[in-house]
């Protein structure tokens, strides 16, 4: 089963560097291959998270057409880009995912779809998100305790 978020904007940044900046300002651990233009993505982008070689799939994608088809979610208006982030069932995969999609929505002054909630997201929010998930990913699966 694959997940999917996408950061819609009205302006794109220029380069893996400049995405790489807006992610060091966030604080996060979270390092960007930078063997590809930052125009070219479309696949596979991996990543350093603290020390964890994970990544996700990341695509320019047209925003009119991403809005077309989630027609029943008000995304307050017309988006002129949009930046698809996909992977599978990997937490630090995960994590990592949203700590780029908020520092790019943060840097654009757009927002993030998660598709599996129906939910716009700030960008405060998707890190708020994606820190919260980071902790649950260092402290592993909590287990049940028995009581009685």
């Amino acid at each position: 089963m694959s997940m999917e978020i996408h950061c819609l904007s009205d302006r794109q940044l220029n380069s893996i560097a400049g995405w790489q900046q807006a992610i060091d300002s966030e604080g996060f651990a979270l390092q960007l291959s930078s063997t590809r233009p930052f125009q070219s993505l479309n696949g596979f982008l991996p990543v350093q998270s603290g020390k964890t070689e994970t990544g996700f799939e990341c695509y320019h994608d047209d925003a009119s057409e991403l809005l077309v088809e989630y027609d029943d979610i008000d995304f307050g208006h017309p988006w002129e880009f949009a930046l698809s982030f996909c992977w599978g069932a990997n937490l630090s995969a995960c994590v990592a995912a949203y700590m780029a999609a908020a520092a790019y929505a943060k840097a654009t002054d757009g927002v993030v779809f998660d598709t599996a909630e129906g939910q716009i997201l700030t960008p405060q929010r998707a890190a708020e998100c994606a820190r919260q998930m980071a902790v649950q990913a260092e402290l592993g699966p909590i287990k049940a305790q028995r009581t009685g």
